[in-house]
């Protein structure tokens, strides 16, 4: 059954009508709710990057004062101290509350698995997570799907959890979606509050022009985290079966059983997620790369 733009997610088939192994039952969502609660280890090495740096967080910068006694010498603006000849100190103050949006991508290119989830499934799980850690802030949930809706909390994300279920469920028959990930990323800038942070969780593919333009755009105000999904197949062949594809040029086979398919495609796979990052990386504070062929359990403890 088709939606049409702004028609209700509960008009999509029920889901007994799909395989249990592709639902996503409100269950595992609530559940992400004891990840949120386990503390975050020191974070060295691991799937997450830095990347551009950005103001310092629950702070925001007041006024520029002469240098006192008793100030941090962290604070001096040392710019405007050599163009004065006299120290100055930045003053700043603590924000009240720091708004978080999230904008979960659920395009069809996130209905693809080659093991026992699909990708979108492991958006969802984390998307629920990362609200139930967000729970103390106002935070606004932005399910860019077949129906795109906008959600807003504050406090426990649980009215939510439902939504992120019907709209993972109108997804699975993987229609094209009435609009762009930059076009949803254009109509959202002019909302985020002042100080907000935007999540985004997507697919790991680079960014198309039009995106990164809006990813730049807003970057100019705003922190973004970005969280990539990639499945297993995705990054190489596993196996030495050949695999049936389509593609725009027509049907095809990945071919496991030839040595030197298996390392073009594998060569091929990193050229794609390198030039991904080194497109996202001067935009976003944090990117992560989430393996969907993994737990989100599993890979928590790193993140």
């Amino acid at each position: 059954m088709s939606l049409s733009h702004g028609a209700s997610p509960l008009a999509d088939p029920p889901l007994g009508s799909w395989p249990p192994e592709l639902q996503l039952p409100l269950a595992s969502l609530l559940a992400t709710r004891l990840l949120a609660q386990t503390p975050q280890p020191m974070r060295r090495k691991g799937p997450a990057q830095r990347g551009a740096q950005r103001r310092q967080p629950g702070l925001n910068f007041r006024e520029l004062r002469p240098y006192q006694a008793g100030d941090e010498v962290r604070h001096i603006d040392w710019r405007v101290t050599a163009r004065l000849g006299r120290p100055v100190t930045r003053l700043y103050e603590e924000e009240q509350e720091q708004h978080h949006w999230l904008l979960l991508n659920l395009s069809p290119a996130l209905y693809f698995g080659s093991r026992e989830r699909l990708k979108a499934q492991l958006a969802c799980e984390l998307a629920a997570a990362l609200l139930w850690r967000g729970e103390p802030h106002p935070q606004t949930l932005h399910i860019h799907g077949a129906t795109p809706q906008t959600l807003a909390c504050k406090g426990s994300p649980l009215p939510l959890l439902p939504a992120i279920c019907l709209h993972y469920q109108a997804g699975l028959g993987r229609r094209p979606l009435p609009t762009t990930l930059a076009q949803a990323l254009e109509r959202l800038r002019p909302r985020l509050p002042h100080g907000a942070r935007l999540t985004i969780i997507s697919d790991h593919l680079p960014p198309p022009p039009g995106q990164e333009l809006q990813l730049r755009l807003i970057a100019r105000r705003h922190d973004i985290h970005y969280w990539q999904i990639r499945d297993p197949l995705e990054a190489e062949l596993g196996g030495t079966e050949r695999l049936p594809v389509m593609s725009p040029l027509g049907p095809g086979w990945l071919d496991g059983s030839n040595p030197q398919f298996v390392r073009r495609y594998r060569h091929q796979a990193q050229q794609q997620l390198a030039l991904s990052q080194a497109r996202l990386l001067p935009l976003v504070q944090r990117l992560t790369l989430l393996d969907s062929g993994l737990s989100l359990q599993a890979q928590w403890p790193s993140l």
